[in-house]
């Protein structure tokens, strides 16, 4: 999953010409969230009830990774 995120990172920099993508994963999901941090994203912060999901709302953690970083760790 890893490797899958680093090259949608890529193709987000390099064909899409972004400077920044960003993802979430709600708090119980420990795994996504270091997924996303070997894929060389970085914590953000806590989105207090950002999600509303089947009539319930849920906290979020963001994370985000910009093409110098991104170029930075590729290098």
């Amino acid at each position: 999953m890893t490797e899958a995120v680093r090259i949608l990172n890529e193709f987000s920099f390099d064909k899409l010409g972004l400077n920044r993508v960003q993802a979430i994963h709600m708090i119980g999901n420990v795994g996504s969230g270091r997924v996303m941090e070997k894929a060389g994203m970085k914590y953000e912060g806590l989105l207090r009830q950002y999600l509303y999901s089947k009539g319930k709302n849920y906290d979020v953690k963001m994370y985000s990774i910009l093409k110098e970083d991104f170029k930075k760790d590729g290098e």
